[in-house]
């Protein structure tokens, strides 16, 4: 019985070790530097920590440049026309973030150039009339 006993400890100088994905699964690591399971583990813990958390800004802000492109587009739809102006309030109302765009080129307006914000596939820009602020937005 003592010859059993003895086949049935861990032979390994390694200590078993907790899965470091979030499992809780303990397992014998077969290196010293081995602290997941497998490879699916290990690419659990990437892609739900550090790559996570590398990538949050800038999901954020992509997220914000589309909210702002699917905006434009329904009034770009609703109105129907190739260039038009609405109330900046009624855009902002809908969630419009004006700081939010990828780019700004200049279109000829009447013999003038006009700086206009490029989002997606939209571009608008910002005219102001007294107190009264207007979007004029265009399709490229």
């Amino acid at each position: 019985m003592k010859q059993k006993e003895k086949k049935q400890e861990n032979p390994s100088p390694l200590a078993l070790r907790i899965c470091d994905c979030g499992c809780g699964i303990e397992f014998q690591p077969k290196r010293a530097d081995q602290f997941h399971l497998n490879s699916n583990h290990y690419d659990f813990a990437y892609n739900h920590g550090p790559r996570k958390e590398k990538y949050a800004e800038e999901r954020k802000v992509t997220k914000a440049i589309r909210k702002n492109d699917r905006i434009l587009e329904k009034y770009f739809r609703m109105f129907k026309k190739d260039v038009f102006q609405l109330h900046l309030l009624i855009v902002e109302a809908d969630g419009f973030n004006e700081g939010m765009f990828t780019r700004v080129i200049e279109i000829p307006v009447q013999s003038v150039s006009k700086h206009f914000h490029v989002i997606l596939k939209y571009c608008f820009r910002i005219i102001k009339q007294g107190n009264i602020n207007y979007i004029e937005i265009r399709k490229l």
